[in-house]
């Protein structure tokens, strides 16, 4: 169960509460009312924080690594200099397919070569 669907389940029981007091104690209404409309608040942002994307009871594990997260692609190794797009078989420029050897895009008609 993740962190964000126990704190809902939560927050509704507490929303629950202080309904029932607001409508029971009306000599306390204002007061229930503010801490009513902080809990709110104060709900929304947690529920909007990262952590509560987390399983209860585990820890994150770290990146790359079984059970976490993917690495980005973008944290690849990065293509050097002078690397003809037709080597990695697609246009630098529009991205369409192309076969090894070509220089120029057939569909955009832009040089394949990157850098």
């Amino acid at each position: 169960m993740q962190i964000r669907v126990l704190f809902s389940l939560i927050n509704i029981a507490v929303f629950l509460v202080l309904f029932a007091l607001l409508l029971l104690e009306p000599a306390y209404a204002t007061l229930i009312f503010y801490v009513l409309l902080g809990w709110f608040i104060g709900s929304i942002v947690l529920l909007r924080a990262s952590f509560m994307n987390r399983r209860v009871g585990s820890t994150p594990a770290p990146v790359g690594t079984p059970g976490g997260p993917a690495p980005l692609p973008s944290g690849a190794t990065p293509l050097a200099r002078g690397v003809d797009g037709a080597e990695i078989g697609f246009c630098p420029f529009c991205g369409t397919h192309i076969a090894p050897g070509t220089s120029v895009c057939p569909s955009c008609g832009r040089s394949t070569k990157i850098g």
